[in-house]
This record gives structure tokens, sequence and C-alpha cells, in this order.
């Protein structure tokens, strides 16, 4: 996975995303929606031969930065999918 930020001011953050899965760009963008102060995130597939998806994110400055809110999204994920794995273990 390759990533690399295209734009980045106050409140917006651009982010190419290259050989990941949309299924799992989608649910970082949901998990960047639910979070207190980000006013949008989604993202659009470039073109589907390259792979390269850009990830936006629209903030209120005076709540969060587009940064903190990448960062909390990854927290949670990485929760997420720590819980998952916990009640996974018990099925094996």
């Amino acid at each position: 996975m390759k990533l690399k930020i295209i734009e980045e001011t106050g409140d917006f953050l651009a982010i190419s995303v290259n050989d990941l899965d949309q299924s799992i760009v989608n649910l970082f963008t949901e998990t960047l929606n639910s979070i207190d102060g980000v006013s949008y995130a989604g993202y659009r597939v470039e073109h589907p031969l390259t792979g390269e998806i850009t990830v936006s994110i629209k903030v209120e400055p005076s709540k969060i930065t587009p940064r903190k809110a990448v960062e909390k999204a990854l927290e949670r994920l990485e929760e997420i999918l720590k819980s998952l794995d916990r009640e996974l273990e018990v099925l094996r």
C-alpha cells in the first residue's frame, strides 16, 4: 500500500492510495465520517485499471485537524479489528 498526500490545508486533506482494496477504503471513510468535526470524507476511484483511489477529508478546523481525524479513524479501525480477532479466536 502506498499513501501520498496530494493536497493539505487547515480544513482539507486529499490522500492518494494505491494497491488497496476499495472495500477497505470505504470502511476507512465511513469511520472518518463518524468522527466529531469531520464534515465530509469520501473517496473516488481514479481509474479501475491503475488501482489509484483518492480519499478526501473536510473538517471543521475549530474541532479537529484533518491529520488528527485520520489518526482517530485508524485507531478506531484498529480497535474494531482487534475485537473481531478476539471474537474469531473463540471459533477456532
